[in-house]
């Protein structure tokens, strides 16, 4: 039995989840500083200015350092995938190829716009929050959400294609993220696996978007 390549690891897959949630994580940052922008004042060290900033703005600093965590590994992730793609990913030759970007539009409206509105200073609602965010990640990084990414969106095209693969002449389906805006049918592309059914495609045309 031909053993099956394994998909991301858990940091590449947090990462993505992170970049996902990265317009939600400005709009409450901007939302939690612009509301209690008062408290913002110099007031030395103390153990009171700590509580007083911890209680206001702690969550809102750490969805800071995830964003920034998230755009940085991002970065790095999709210039690795993309040179592996180029260097040792599948050659294949689209079949039928279906432009599937607006799923990221009902993610965004779905997933991120019920956060908007919370007050990141309630403890109760930071951990409403975080146990939603810890859910929708476990459920995110085994699915194939994990390339429905509204922030991406915004660079790279998704697609659910059916394909040939050249070594086998096998046709197979699959979700394929591409820099490339205008890929069609009989287009050859390098694909690599990224999950289940899951891939990064390379245009061999050399007519990638960017």
């Amino acid at each position: 039995m031909k053993k099956r390549k394994a998909g991301l690891k858990i940091g590449a897959r947090l990462t993505l989840f992170l970049v996902s949630y990265m317009p939600l994580f400005i709009i409450m940052i901007f939302g939690q500083f612009y509301k209690y922008s008062d408290y913002l004042n110099w007031g030395g060290v103390s153990w009171e200015s700590l509580f007083v900033f911890t209680k206001y703005f702690g969550a809102a600093a750490l969805l800071i350092v995830l964003s920034i965590y998230g755009a940085v590994g991002l970065k790095i992730l999709l210039t690795n995938i993309e040179r592996r793609a180029k260097t040792n990913g599948d050659l294949v030759r689209i079949e039928d190829i279906e432009n599937k970007n607006s799923e990221s539009m009902s993610y965004l409206f779905t997933y991120i716009i019920p956060f908007v509105f919370q007050d990141l200073s309630s403890m109760i609602n930071v951990f409403s929050v975080a146990v939603l965010l810890v859910v929708t990640f476990l459920i995110y990084s085994n699915s194939s959400m994990l390339l429905i990414n509204p922030t991406i969106s915004m660079r790279y095209s998704l697609y659910m294609i059916e394909y040939t693969d050249s070594d086998s002449e096998k046709k197979k389906k699959g979700m394929v993220i591409s820099r490339n805006k205008f890929l069609e049918e009989d287009d050859q592309v390098k694909i690599k696996k990224i999950g289940h059914k899951l891939f990064f495609a390379v245009d061999m045309g050399g007519n990638d978007a960017s």
